[in-house]
This record gives C-alpha cells, structure tokens and sequence, in this order.
C-alpha cells in the first residue's frame, strides 16, 4: 500500500508530457460490412483535437477511389447506425478525407495464422484537425458543447460492386488529441477526452474517504485487542479498504495515461476487480446482517414458519457471510453449505462482471458502464440480491421474537439497503432517461461512487456505533454491550463454545 501510494505521488508529480490517446486494431471492408468505427473521442467545447491515423494494408487495395475516412458526431452517430446504405450513413458526416496508399515492398508476414512468408506491404497516413463545433457544412450550426466525435473508414463501391475477395485486412493505429482553449487563447492539447473531466477529483475523494472509515474501523479493531471482536468488521474495512485501492489505481493508470498515452494496463484492471470486491463484500454483509446474522439466536425467529415455501426457498440464502466462514472455519465439516456456496458465487459473479467489461474498454476502468452488456448485467444482479434482501429483513421481522425496537430498526435497515441494491438501476435508469449523452459517463461514475460511498459511511457507523445508536446496537453481539442471548447462555452451560477464530489474545466471532 505505501508503495503504491508513493508510485502515485510520483507519476502524478512527474512533468506533463503531450501525448494522445492511441487506439488501434484491425479493420477489414466487404460488401456486407462497408464501414469499419475506429474509435471514439470525446472533445472540448470550443475546443478541437487533432487525429493522426496510420493505416497498413497486407496486400493492395486495388480500387482506393471511394476509401475515405470520415467524421461523424454524436447527434448523427445513432441515425447513422441505423441506416443501411453506406451512401446514405456518408450524406451525414462532417469531414470526409481520402485515403491513399504508398508502396512499401515486400515483408515478412507477421500475422497469427498466416503461413505466407512475406506479403505486398502499403501504407497510408491522414493527419487532420477536427474543430468543436463542426463547422456547418450546409446544416444549422452545432451547440457549443463537449462533444463525441467517431471516426471510421469506409468504401462505398464495394455495396455497388462485388469484389471481397480482393480486400486486404488494414491494420490502424490513430492517435487523437483533445485541444482545450486556455484562458491566454492558446490551444493546449492532451490526450484525456473531456468526458473524463472531473473524474480525477472524484478518484482522490474516493481514496481519502474510503480511507478515513477504514481508519475509523482500524481505531475501533485496536480498541479490542486482547478482547472480542466480530468478523463482519473486518468485511468492512476489507470493502473499504478495496474501494480506495480500486480508485488509487485508476488514479495511477490515469497519470501514466497521460505521460504515454496508453496507461498501466493491469492497474486498470486491478481498479475493475478492487471495485468488484468491494461491492461483492457490501452485498454479503447487507444481505447476512438483513437476514439475523450478529444478532441473538433467540431474537431471530423462522419468519413465516419452517414449512413455508419462502422460508424453504431462502434457508441457507439469508447469510451467505456467516455460512462461508463457518465452513472456512471448520475446514468444510460444519456450517451451511448452500449459504457458502451462495456466497462463492456473489463473490465470482461480480470478479466474472469485471473482468468481462475488460474487453469493452481498455483505456478506463468501465465496470458500472451499463452501455455495455456487463453493466447490464450486474444491474439485474443488484435486482435479485435486493428483493432477497428484503425478503430477508422481513423474516427477521416477523418471527415473533422480534423485539418492537428492533423492528423499527429493521424498518429503517431494510429500506436503506434496498437503496443500496436499487439505487445502480435507478441512477442508470436517471441517467440514460433524463441526461443527454454527452453527459451520461461523467453522471454515472458520480452516481455511483456516491452509492457506494454512502454505503461504506452506513455500514461504518452499524460497527463502529455503541449501544445507545440503535436497538440494533444494543443486541448484537458486534457489541460489547450486548443484552442477554439466551441461547448463547444455555449453549455455555453444556460446554459448547461459540463459533471463533483466534489471532493471539483477540478473539474474533463468526456468529
């Protein structure tokens, strides 16, 4: 951790280097397919950028004369997805510049796959600069404002005349710089898009807040040292622990970003997991403290009766914390294993989440981007986790031996949870329904840090409170200041220990 911290401190203090943001990849036209998208850049308003893409055919491209790149921008971008014909997509965009080949000869064929020796090898470059707005062109003149820009190369001859056999594969490397008017009028240009404007502050707000309720949980941890200390603390500071380190390393990858253009790949991708922990850990505890975990066993009741389909249906799904240590603590030979299974797999699902929206988007962590089919996903995730939260709380409720404090509690709890597990599809649902789109990546990663902040800061304050905060304070054992658990007494009675770990002369519950 420190030397991560001291990495960060370096790159972030290290001289700015003017660098553009590269994409590149593969692009190969046909009949079917007349149209390839190359990237995507987000621009200043009253700003421009400069796009220099290099393209290598293997093999000639026999007919150049209709090849062009081209400009569109997001007003038109969904209208020109939708048409069929590439001469109607090109009657929208805003710049269209050929593209020519230069000759290089003969060289080696470097392709996976390909068993030729060496292949005709051309070239082609295009540097132009694109201003923002874009100039009218014979239509109303654009809104002064941040703006995406998409980028693509086409040949339209090849909808009117068959010849796929003859296309070559191009590969393309285009380089793309956002210029930013300064204060003096001079353009200074960068490789950040403006849509990752402000995210850098949130980053360094994540890190120390997540920070401070770690050190708050820590300072209540070392308070019980050579005590009693329950295990579901130590989950949180584990969540918050994983949300600061999931901003710290995008913080980084963002700095390196900026010096080379390309970033720290595998920090990016450690961002992505560290926040698929950190909401995996919030999801657990949420969904065993919701069900009775920490709480006495003669307080929590069966609910709506043992025999009941629901009460069925949820046994073992209530407290997938405690049902996974408990296994973890007797080696697999006590304990529940559905609830342990359970968990497993909350836990792999968002590590499954995470790394599946790594092959969206390998500039920036995109693990709540819900344009992609994996932030969709873990939408309908928080969906189902919610209502088995609340069907959770509500057993709890009505087990008859409920104290009426601690069902106003519970009231409470429930619906702050379900907040939690409602709040992704309803700033997503906010976001795509009432931002335009321009605006839709900067809102969701507010949104959603800010759930999760307000969930760490909520799950703090459940540990670190004392026994006059809640009812729920007064009877858990997370509390020194527990009231009587009469089950817990009879089981002392007879011998049997509660379940523990031991880590020296600290004891750490697991009930």
């Amino acid at each position: 951790m420190v030397r991560a911290c001291l990495l960060a401190v370096v790159v972030l203090l290290a001289p700015p280097k003017v660098c553009a943001k590269i994409a590149s990849g593969k692009v190969h036209l046909s009949g079917a397919k007349t149209e390839g998208l190359l990237a995507k850049f987000a621009i200043s308003s009253s700003g421009s950028a400069k796009i220099d893409l290099n393209i290598t055919s293997y093999g000639m491209y026999e007919d150049e004369t209709e090849l062009r790149m081209r400009v569109y921008v997001d007003e038109e971008w969904p209208k020109v997805r939708r048409l069929p014909l590439c001469s109607d997509k090109v009657a929208l965009s805003q710049k269209a510049v050929p593209i020519v080949f230069d000759y290089k000869g003969a060289t080696p064929d470097d392709r996976p796959g390909n068993k030729k020796k060496s292949v005709e090898m051309y070239v082609a470059r295009v540097e132009i600069e694109v201003p923002n707005p874009p100039n009218p062109h014979r239509r109303p003149q654009k809104k002064d404002r941040s703006r995406y820009f998409y980028f693509t190369v086409d040949d339209c001859s090849l909808e009117r005349s068959y010849h796929d056999s003859k296309i070559p594969d191009m590969l393309y490397t285009i380089s793309m710089q956002n210029g930013r008017p300064s204060p003096g009028g001079k353009v200074i240009y960068e490789h950040l898009p403006s849509d990752e404007d402000g995210i850098g502050f949130l980053l360094v707000l994540s890190i120390f807040f997540s920070g401070a309720l770690a050190m708050l949980l820590f300072y209540k941890l070392a308070r019980t040292i050579g005590g009693e200390v329950h295990v579901a603390i130590l989950i949180v500071i584990v969540a918050c622990l994983t949300n600061g380190l999931s901003a710290l390393c995008e913080l980084i990858h963002r700095s390196a970003f900026s010096y080379d253009g390309h970033g720290i790949y595998s920090l990016d991708a450690l961002s992505s997991h560290f926040e698929a922990i950190s909401d995996s850990m919030v999801s657990l505890i949420l969904l065993s403290i919701g069900g009775g975990w920490t709480l006495p066993s003669d307080v929590v009741g069966g609910g709506l009766g043992n025999e009941a389909p629901t009460n069925k249906l949820m046994k073992g799904v209530r407290n997938p914390a405690g049902s996974l240590l408990a296994l973890i603590s007797s080696g697999g030979s006590s304990g529940d294993k559905k609830g342990g299974i359970v968990a497993l797999t909350i836990i792999a699902v968002h590590a499954g989440l995470a790394q599946w929206g790594r092959t969206f988007d390998d500039d920036f962590d995109t693990y709540h981007a819900l344009e992609h089919p994996p932030g969709r996903a873990l939408m309908i995730l928080r969906f189902i986790l919610g209502l088995v939260f609340i069907t959770g709380v509500g057993m709890v409720r009505s087990g008859g031996r409920c104290p009426p404090s601690l069902m106003t509690f519970l009231t409470r709890f429930g619906l702050v949870g379900l907040s939690y597990f409602a709040s992704l599809p309803g700033v997503s649902m906010f976001v795509g329904s009432v931002l335009p789109y321009y605006q839709r990546h900067q809102a969701l990663h507010w949104g959603a840090a800010m759930v999760q902040a307000c969930s760490l800061a909520s799950l703090t304050w459940l540990f670190i409170g004392g026994a006059d905060a809640s009812a729920y304070h007064r009877l858990s054992r997370v509390s020194h200041h527990t009231e009587g658990d009469m089950t817990e007494s009879i089981a002392a009675s007879h011998g049997r220990r509660t379940n523990m770990w031991h880590l020296g002369k600290t004891k750490i519950r697991l009930d």
